[in-house]
């Protein structure tokens, strides 16, 4: 193959199943690495749930039988793929429909979390079928007719491992039965841009950031008055989106803002038009309904905090949408918001004295990993969980200092972690709130009587040993 950068030493066993037809949200992976002459693995293989952050198709679930309820608490495809890349560089990737199933799969995840697309190399056992099995020999060219065909037992059909097992003895066995020059048949992939995904692979950063601003405009109207903080936060927030301004939806909104912002003042009637603008690019928007209510709940606190007080309308009007939002009474920061409104209004007066107070905490709830100051002794024999980016190298290694150390490297926050490590760099890979998933879950587990000690890298390196 012309211009073939990679070669036939080190190949990649690969199948995913997906929560949905439409963004192929990854929600399992199967893999096996493995040198092509010897058979002897690169890597250890995988079978890997993951968290998708999106809805669940119907019919998927009837597939491969992964509910969202399963695979709630593993981790999320940004945790796992510093574990897995390697897996695929310098690799050929084989698989059944591997290209426009599989790899698109991959590809449209890694776009959506703003990661890397390292260049792949795919040899598909699909088309290898089509081209040298006889058509009157099979039923089809699935996977099950082949395996079917070949004698080639698959654990459970649908299961993502168990299908990259099977993808690789099918692969072997058309191979040797028809003396295949597998060289000839490495393709490159092509990734392919469609219009209908555009909106899910956008920066999760960038999404979150407008589920909040969502928020934040929510917040701004609790009182029935923008003020002049709030309104110099509108024009700041459009100047630190400006570099988005290609985007339709993005553009769509920050035309909204500069109407509004032409007379200098923003009226109610205007800070609804915005509302409605910026829920239209929601709606459209493939999030979790947990995540994007989440995020405004962060947005209204943001918001009715900006001008350093809070008013008894902010608080009444805050009160009523948890009250109409309590279905996330058992998700922070609303379970903390919701205990400190009630307690505040139970003699429905807020003072001055009060205001701040609500502030403060507030305050406190968005920024929960900044008011940390904790230190370890020890790791030995503790489940220990990393988060974000780590000044003091990659997670990976990272990961060797805590093992060396005797300590258990848990993939994601569990009620049996006793560490939740945040890196000193900021991790743009969480679409969860404001502090990421896995803080997130912490607070969560410790206010039902867990012990999860959250602790800063900087305080981390300085105690341990």
């Amino acid at each position: 193959m012309e211009g073939k950068k990679v070669s036939m030493e080190k190949v990649t066993y690969f199948d995913i199943e997906y929560a949905n037809p439409k963004n192929k949200s990854i929600c399992q992976i199967g893999i096996m690495c493995e040198d092509y002459k010897t058979s002897n693995p690169f890597y250890p293989e995988l079978d890997i749930y993951i968290n998708p952050e999106d809805g669940f198709d119907d019919n998927c679930i009837k597939i491969h039988g992964i509910t969202s309820a399963k695979v709630r608490d593993e981790p999320t495809f940004p945790l796992i793929w510093h574990k897995i890349e390697k897996y695929f560089t310098n690799a050929v990737v084989i698989g059944h429909n591997v290209a426009s199933a599989d790899i698109d799969a991959l590809v449209k995840t890694l776009k959506r979390y703003n990661l890397d697309i390292p260049e792949l190399y795919y040899i598909c056992t699909y088309e290898l079928a089509k081209e040298f099995v006889p058509s009157y020999s099979v039923q089809n060219y699935s996977m099950s007719s082949l395996c079917e065909y070949f004698e080639i037992d698959i654990d459970s059909e649908h299961n993502a491992f168990d299908d990259a097992c099977a993808c690789s003895d099918l692969f072997k066995i058309l191979v040797d039965i028809y003396d295949i020059d597998v060289d000839s048949h490495i393709k490159k992939y092509i990734p392919q841009e469609t219009k209908e995904f555009s909106n899910f692979v956008a920066n999760p950063v960038l999404r979150k950031s407008i589920s909040e601003f969502y928020g934040i405009v929510r917040g701004f109207s609790l009182d029935n008055v923008i003020n002049e903080e709030e309104t110099a936060y509108i024009k700041k927030w459009v100047s630190e989106n400006a570099q988005f301004a290609n985007q339709k939806d993005i553009a769509a909104i920050i035309g909204v803002i500069e109407e509004i912002l032409e007379d200098g003042t923003i009226t109610i009637e205007e800070i609804t038009k915005l509302q409605g603008a910026v829920k239209s690019y929601l709606d459209v928007v493939s999030t979790s309904t947990i995540t994007l209510a989440t995020q405004i709940l962060d947005g209204i606190l943001k918001g009715i905090i900006v001008d350093g007080e809070i008013s008894e309308d902010e608080c009444k009007n805050l009160r009523q949408w948890l009250y109409d939002n309590i279905y996330l009474s058992d998700h922070f920061p609303f379970n903390k918001t919701i205990e400190l409104i009630d307690n505040v209004l139970a003699d429905s007066i807020i003072t001055k004295e009060e205001s701040i107070y609500i502030t403060s905490v507030i305050n406190e709830m968005l920024n929960p990993v900044d008011s940390l100051k904790s230190q370890i002794n020890s790791v030995d024999k503790k489940q220990v969980c990393l988060s974000g980016n780590f000044s003091y190298g990659q997670k990976p290694a990272v990961e060797k200092y805590i093992s060396e150390r005797g300590g258990i490297i848990d993939s994601s926050v569990k009620k049996t972690t006793d560490f939740l490590i945040i890196g000193d760099c900021e991790c743009q890979s969480y679409s969860n709130g404001t502090y990421g998933t896995k803080v997130k879950k912490a607070i969560e587990y410790n206010e039902k009587g867990c012990n999860i000690q959250i602790i800063k890298e900087s305080d981390f390196f300085t105690t341990i040993k």
